[in-house]
């Protein structure tokens, strides 16, 4: 039943993308990210509130709050980014370096916590580690390649993918830093705040709000159900971790599953093009995924 949820996990943040892709089309991109914020921070709460987590707030340490106010940061410039490249990339393209995050946050854990990853796994886990490693990089350069149909000679796109995967994988490296043995359903509406505040802040100094009487009806539509799409992926996440059965590891790999999802709509929604470089760059990726939720399970 978990890995029915996590799919479904998986499914609703594809749905994020295409919906925010859509949406975000004549939207500032800074504004798009506080709007989507602010929705995302109801559902946070909500699954707080089921859980009755919330009240541990009161009990978080100094370093706890450091810590939470560090990977706000890193989420904040990490979405922000992540908004203003698929606006000016197609999606084909940014989503896989966004799930390449992944790969940083691998290499990261494993040259400041490599006695922690070597004691609880063996020498066979590491080593398909960093296959999937290589096969994610490795078909995220197919498919970010220039033959996969970059639209002009403006690459500002790729920067901004690249800086969003960089940010996204210091988020984790921080949670392990500094945010251990808090709930995570509350380290999650604490930071979201923070984004929140931080976004809130970069939109009223940029003015960035002026344009927002110009938007359409269609796109304040489609940038809600981003949002509750995100929404819903976070609580299906929560109820397939909820099973005691189920691998916390697993379902994350699950939910990177969401490419597959998001080149699929992408394709048939936004009418993106593929050709074999591409394919054969989400084959590789996907691989790669594939591998890690094997040796989790």
């Amino acid at each position: 039943m978990w890995i029915i949820l996590a799919l479904l996990a998986a499914f609703f943040t594809s749905m994020t993308t295409i919906l925010a892709k859509i949406g975000i089309k004549n939207v500032n991109s800074n504004f798009a990210t506080l709007y989507r914020t602010g929705i995302v921070i109801i559902f946070a709460f909500i699954i707080c509130l089921i859980t009755g987590t919330i009240n541990t707030i009161p009990d978080l340490t100094i370093k706890n709050w450091c810590f939470l106010i560090i990977s706000g940061i890193a989420t904040v410039a990490s979405w922000l980014c992540y908004y203003k490249a698929i606006k000016l990339g197609n999606i084909n393209k940014v989503a896989p370096i966004d799930k390449s995050s992944f790969v940083l946050t691998s290499i990261l854990f494993l040259i400041f916590f490599f006695n922690d990853t070597t004691n609880n796994g063996n020498a066979l886990t590491i080593i398909m580690l960093v296959l999937s490693m290589i096969l994610m990089l490795t078909g995220t350069l197919f498919m970010i390649s220039k033959e996969n149909g970059v639209e002009g000679d403006n690459n500002k796109w790729l920067i901004y993918a690249i800086l969003s995967a960089v940010f996204a994988s210091f988020v984790s490296f921080f949670v392990k830093l500094g945010l251990q043995g808090i709930k995570s359903n509350v380290g999650t509406l604490l930071r979201t705040i923070i984004v929140f505040i931080f976004s809130l802040a970069i939109v009223l100094c940029r003015k960035d709000y002026k344009g927002a009487k110009n938007i359409t009806a269609s796109s304040w539509i489609f940038l809600t159900l981003s949002g509750i799409a995100t929404g819903a992926s976070w609580l299906f996440e929560y109820k397939a971790l909820n099973f005691v059965n189920a691998n916390p590891i697993a379902v994350n790999s699950i939910g990177k599953l969401s490419i597959l999802l998001t080149m699929l709509f992408s394709f048939l929604i936004l009418k993106e093009k593929f050709n074999k470089r591409s394919i054969l760059g989400l084959f590789l990726l996907t691989l790669g995924i594939v591998i890690i939720i094997i040796f989790s399970l």
